[in-house]
């Protein structure tokens, strides 16, 4: 934004991350969409333990976009170093603190189901799809605060790739796990925490890319004779 028009960049910066968020909200649409050919209670299942997973992804909003505008200033001015400092405490602590509201909440997790309105026909089914995704939306939390962290350095098209990547197993491991392997409502539970576990993959990836650069530059001039 500093070298370019500031329509320009706003476009450039926003659309790849407004179709990001549209992705991201897609995961438990496509669950829905697949068990609801299980039953009533098993799509139940899935609507009550949407806003336990939407509270593990606000966490991970609130370190990620918290951090993102403070990155952003840093890396305006130069400041690379503290820059990659406040990245690593906010995603360390998003992961710390995910960790710990996941297992509270697992630690009550029938009370929270019915809290939430899950019936005693439902309850089974919220249990059995709430232990595997809730469990494995830690994974949730570093991806969403790394699309956050990213997004504060302009890597806006890797992360809507990366997520797109990932929505995109989702559906194709859902209808696989959930009737061709017969796993039922469990089965929708781990392709999509298989597909979240491919977002993190992608975004350790970019990670490791970019500190191998940074740590071996290509020498100037390098195979050139004088």
């Amino acid at each position: 934004m500093r070298d370019e028009p500031v329509a320009a960049s706003l476009m450039k910066l926003g659309i790849p991350t407004m179709i990001g968020m549209l992705i991201s909200a897609l995961y438990n649409a496509i669950d829905a969409y697949f068990v609801s050919g299980l039953g009533m209670s098993q799509m139940g299942a899935v609507s009550v333990v949407f806003p336990i997973v939407q509270i593990v992804i606000g966490l991970g909003m609130m370190f990620g976009a918290g951090a993102s505008s403070y990155i952003s200033r840093l890396l305006g001015k130069g400041d690379n170093a503290e820059a990659n400092r406040t990245a690593s405490t906010a995603l360390f602590a998003s992961i710390f603190v995910g960790a710990v509201i996941i297992a509270g909440i697992m630690v009550f997790l029938d009370p929270v189901l019915m809290s939430l309105g899950a019936t005693d026909t439902i309850l089974p089914y919220a249990r059995a799809y709430a232990q595997i995704y809730v469990t494995g939306s830690i994974i949730n939390v570093f991806t969403v605060t790394m699309n956050n962290l990213l997004t504060a350095q302009g890597a806006t098209r890797f992360t809507m790739i990366s997520m797109l990547t990932g929505s995109i197993i989702n559906i194709i491991l859902d209808p696989i796990m959930i009737y061709a392997l017969d796993w039922g409502i469990e089965g929708a539970a781990i392709a999509t925490v298989i597909s979240l576990g491919v977002n993190m993959a992608l975004y350790i990836g970019y990670i490791a890319t970019k500190q191998e650069v940074q740590a071996h530059p290509p020498e100037v001039g390098q195979g050139e004779t004088g």
